[in-house]
């Protein structure tokens, strides 16, 4: 069978410009099969796995889309991919189980006390798979910006990301942090794609891309014009992990796109592989043990995923994993 991807109404944009083939930008593989819907009901979902990811130009569409691939191969189940605005659209529709699977950041999930959809906790609905990868916090300007620096954000024009993204979370935490508030600098909600298109066409000054390194975009955006990645200060990062907890020092290696000419500083966050609390044991157990028995083949479709470490499922992850996952840890020694 063949692999579905799912959209909500408003992100039949997102795909049209997603899959511009213009100026070599990197080419999205069309699926099969486009299905609109406002918002999938759980009867829809039923016959299928639905593996709630995000921007089509992310690294989570295009692990989802391998690994719904995977789940459909090697489990016989039909599995789909659904493109979202990412992490806190994915928590909804995990929780209100019209989704069976979607990606979050952790950070993200840890703020689940806070908040209730439709009278419903969501952290007592949603229980962990695994950790996954992480993403990194990307800061990306052009050359005609004149950005050299963090602070040099100061009134510019900046994309934070979608609503309902990690991305937004991050970016705003990152420059309230830096004392840029919104009065500071000129806020724009935009997406991967949109960004990127942005920065092209000069509409903006700098965009934040939170990610598994390399991100397509930035890397088609780097082979067209160039581009310059911000580092973002120690001082910021150390306030920023003092107050939150999730966050962690990263680089950004040299050559990672091109014209990159040396190690950008930055910080990370762990993303997390959810599903809903009422899932089976049994299913979600050969979910995880998929996983991790073809990571190489997910590797092919991302380098991201070879930062997924079976010793490492465990860290870093703030909310309550689901009996499954924790029987296949027990098996393999992973207890913390």
């Amino acid at each position: 069978m063949k692999i579905r991807t799912l959209f909500t109404g408003a992100m039949i944009f997102a795909f049209l410009a997603g899959c511009n083939m213009e100026n070599g930008r990197q080419e999205i593989p069309s699926p099969a099969t486009v299905y609109s819907h406002q918002e999938l009901q759980p009867s829809m979902t039923n016959d299928v796995l639905i593996i709630a990811t995000g921007d089509m130009s992310g690294v989570y569409f295009s692990l989802g889309q391998a690994m719904a691939d995977m789940y459909e191969k090697s489990n016989g189940m039909a599995s789909g991919t659904q493109v979202t605005n990412a992490s806190f659209q994915n928590i909804k529709l995990v929780s209100q189980k019209n989704a069976e699977l979607g990606f979050a950041t952790a950070d993200a999930l840890g703020l689940l006390e806070k908040q209730k959809l439709k009278g419903e906790n969501p952290q007592e609905t949603l229980r962990a798979l695994t950790g996954l990868y992480s993403n990194y916090i990307q800061i990306v300007t052009t050359e005609e910006s004149g950005i050299q620096s963090f602070m040099d954000l100061t009134g510019k024009r900046i994309s934070v990301g979608s609503i309902d993204s990690g991305t937004k979370l991050i970016a705003e935490r990152t420059l309230l942090a830096a004392g840029l508030s919104s009065n500071k600098i000129k806020k724009f909600t935009l997406s991967f794609s949109q960004s990127a298109d942005a920065l092209r066409n000069g509409n903006i000054d700098a965009a934040f891309f939170v990610s598994g390194v390399p991100n397509p975009e930035i890397t088609s955006l780097s082979t067209e014009m160039p581009i310059k990645l911000i580092p973002i200060p120690d001082e910021i990062v150390n306030r920023l992990q003092d107050q939150f907890g999730y966050y962690s020092d990263a680089v950004i290696p040299w050559k990672t796109y091109q014209g990159q000419q040396k190690d950008i500083s930055t910080f990370s966050i762990k993303n997390v592989l959810l599903t809903n609390k009422d899932m089976s044991k049994k299913e979600a157990y050969n979910l995880v043990k998929t996983l991790y028995e073809h990571l190489s083949d997910l590797e092919k479709i991302h380098p991201a995923a070879g930062d997924i470490k079976l010793s490492e499922a465990r860290i870093g992850v703030p909310i309550k994993f689901h009996p499954g996952a924790e029987k296949y840890f027990a098996e393999h020694g992973v207890n913390h």
